[in-house]
């Protein structure tokens, strides 16, 4: 389409994977990404219903999407301190998945707050930079553990990432 588009499979794709590696997260017991792919489905969810239903899903206001960056935010930064607090996890490692799973699971809630006021699902340049941003912190995190699957998962990320920035450069909307 020569921009940044979302197609419904888009959508669908994204909430079966928001399932599925969500599931495997919590089987793992890996926190950070546990809650961002619980946070995303969310987000996910309401997309489809915007997709499909165009004006007749309606306009939700934008409070539940700034509530739930907040509570998001939030319950990042409390898990991190516990799990720092019972020495149960590296500082450092941490640190970095927590960072990078808030910026990686902002991105949504700021597309979110995006669609909620046109009233079509798109995404903003804002998004592609949440996206790469923390999609190079969780990369970096998950190469650490080693986890093929989630390696696999993060890998090709920065390549979309940065085609869409460049797409959206070349538009009137960059």
């Amino acid at each position: 389409a020569g921009r940044s588009v979302a197609p419904r499979a888009f959508w669908w794709l994204s909430v079966g994977g928001a399932i599925l590696l969500g599931s495997y997260a919590v089987v793992l017991g890996d926190l950070p990404l546990s809650l961002g792919y619980g946070l995303t489905l969310i987000i996910y969810l309401r997309n489809v219903s915007i997709a499909y239903l165009g004006p007749k899903a309606g306009q939700l206001s934008q409070r539940p999407a700034l509530l739930l960056a907040g509570l998001s935010g939030l319950a990042f930064l409390a898990l991190a301190l516990k799990s720092l607090a019972d020495g149960t996890a590296d500082a450092l490692w941490s640190g970095i998945a927590f960072l990078g799973q808030s910026l990686f699971g902002s991105r949504f809630v700021v597309q979110w707050y995006a669609s909620e006021q046109s009233g079509d699902a798109h995404f903003p340049a804002s998004f592609w930079w949440l996206s790469l941003s923390g999609n190079l912190l969780l990369l970096a995190y998950v190469c650490e553990r080693g986890d093929p699957i989630f390696i696999a998962g993060f890998l090709p990320g920065p390549l979309v990432q940065a085609r869409n920035l460049w797409l959206l450069r070349g538009s009137s909307g960059g």
